[in-house]
């Protein structure tokens, strides 16, 4: 393209010079080859200007395509830039979800171990209430014993002091009348303990 502009305006350069020389005038027939040179000249002036005006679209064009590419590495590097601080971000929030994990697992081992020491103790608790069961039913076994040893020491107690009546007369009698203070004394002693061993609950 450059090589044809450069020739056209040489042509018309050449051309136009030739015009400017004062001519002597040549009969008609060399007017044809004037008119047909003139329109040639023409030609060549309008395709000179026409290859300009395009030369100059091209170097607008051109630098408008420096400033896009001028734009276009920008937005790269600004690009390459936010990448690069999204891929530490990422890191950072890699590293961040890896100590939450080691403490969440840290956290579900010790709800085990918790769980485990509650199931311990709700055996525990079963073994214990199992064994206050069995006592309490002992207690109610050894109550019920104790009321029928405290009855049956009282029909003792009652037996004695309701004896026949040769005992009464032996006991009005002042010989052995040390006997009968002995044998109450010795019954009181026994009436205290039952009270005494009375189950209370």
């Amino acid at each position: 393209m450059n090589k044809f502009i450069k020739v056209s305006i040489l042509i018309a350069g050449s051309l136009s010079s030739l015009t400017l020389q004062a001519a002597p005038r040549q009969p008609a027939a060399d007017n044809g080859a004037l008119v047909k040179l003139q329109a040639t000249v023409k030609s060549l002036t309008a395709e000179r200007d026409a290859a300009t005006a395009e030369a100059a679209a091209l170097k607008s064009e051109v630098e408008q395509l420096k400033k896009e590419n001028s734009a276009a590495v920008s937005t790269k590097e600004q690009l390459g830039s936010e990448l690069s601080a999204q891929k530490n971000s990422n890191s950072e929030v890699r590293d961040r979800l890896e100590k939450t994990n080691a403490k969440l697992l840290e956290v579900i081992e010790k709800y085990k171990v918790l769980n485990q020491a509650k199931a311990d103790l709700g055996n525990e608790l079963t073994v214990v209430k199992g064994k206050q069961q069995a006592a309490e039913q002992q207690l109610v076994t050894c109550s019920d014993h104790n009321v029928k040893l405290l009855q049956s020491g009282q029909e003792l107690l009652d037996r004695y002091q309701s004896k026949g009546t040769l005992a009464t007369l032996l006991q009005d009698e002042p010989i052995l009348q040390f006997q009968s203070v002995e044998m109450e004394t010795i019954a009181q002693e026994y009436q205290d303990k039952l009270n005494s061993g009375k189950y209370q609950k």
